[in-house]
């Protein structure tokens, strides 16, 4: 690996903080267009940025070609340090104490696990900074992902929606088809859903669940808020796809022995705005692990959970 080529040692290039986070933007989104979408700059600038960065080092740190983007050795080693600069930048500001003294943190979730574990997550967090204050922004997954590139959000927690996403995954969710107790299949009929509109990733497993294993549905329901659904599925006429951490106490669970296919779970993914650099981020981040690390429906190793 060639060495990074500073010719004069007592005079260090200048790693300004705009240069460093395009240069991990870049990595963590897997190219140049996405990165300048998350720092909300032309694809131009974070190029014109990432060579300012090359000439200053005085080496490759990435490959570029038509189909592929990929770091150099030397660019594998300096993304280390990189994130490590940036990451001693925010400990600096908190240490002077000058992230402890007001802000706002733009926190994007969806309204499920807003209602499960949200509480919890704003008190351990307000004895951490009682001066920060959180704005939370309760959206379907696609949203939040768009509304954060947009530049409206800090954080989001999202369920992927495909089987590729840019957010860090923090584990898997256990997907179960569910009705009200008191509601009875007739195997005869279409099955009745109360569902999410159709950019939801439960609605999109459920529906292919069904379409596999051939068989015939009814959409009765749809509607953006959990609260909606459950007042549908609360009339004992349809069913719908949840997690198991915000199934209702008075629903069922419908499994193979009713008829319906098994559902894939889903992955709960954590984005994060390279220009947000607020020390009480890196706290709020931290408290997401916790509580989602302790809910024992949740595998943090990113596999499904077992039956």
């Amino acid at each position: 690996m060639n060495s990074i080529d500073i010719n004069d040692p007592s005079d260090p290039p200048a790693l300004d903080t705009e240069l460093l986070s395009a240069f991990v933007a870049v990595i963590e989104n897997g190219g140049f267009t996405a990165a300048a979408r998350q720092l909300h700059k032309t694809q131009s600038t974070i190029s014109q940025r990432i060579r300012t960065l090359e000439q200053r080092v005085g080496t490759p740190l990435l490959h570029r070609t038509s189909r592929q983007l990929s770091l150099t050795p030397d660019g594998e080693t300096f993304l280390v340090y990189a994130r490590r600069l940036l990451q001693l930048q925010r400990e600096a500001i908190s240490a002077l104490g000058h992230g402890d003294r007001e802000g706002v943190i733009r926190f994007g979730l969806p309204e499920n696990y807003a209602e499960a574990w949200l509480p919890r997550l704003l008190d351990r967090f307000a004895k951490r900074y009682p001066h920060i204050r959180p704005h939370i922004h309760c959206r379907m997954s696609s949203e939040l992902v768009e509304v954060l590139e947009d530049g409206e959000l800090d954080l989001a927690l999202t369920v992927r929606h495909a089987n590729h996403g840019n957010g860090e995954v923090l584990g898997t969710e256990s997907l179960v088809w569910a009705a009200h107790r008191d509601f009875r299949q007739d195997a005869r009929t279409a099955l009745p859903l109360a569902l999410f509109p159709d950019h939801c990733p439960y609605r999109q497993r459920a529906l292919e669940s069904l379409t596999r294993q051939g068989r015939r549905w009814s959409l009765q329901y749809t509607s953006q808020s959990p609260t909606g659904l459950r007042m549908a599925v609360n009339q004992r006429d349809a069913v719908t796809v949840t997690d198991r951490r915000t199934l209702p106490a008075d629903w069922q669970v419908l499994d193979e022995s009713s008829g319906l296919p098994p559902l894939p779970p889903a992955h709960l993914e954590l984005h994060r705005s390279p220009s947000f650099q607020h020390p009480a981020g890196d706290v709020l981040i931290a408290l997401i692990r916790e509580l989602l690390a302790t809910d024992p429906v949740l595998d943090d190793t990113g596999s499904e959970p077992p039956p």
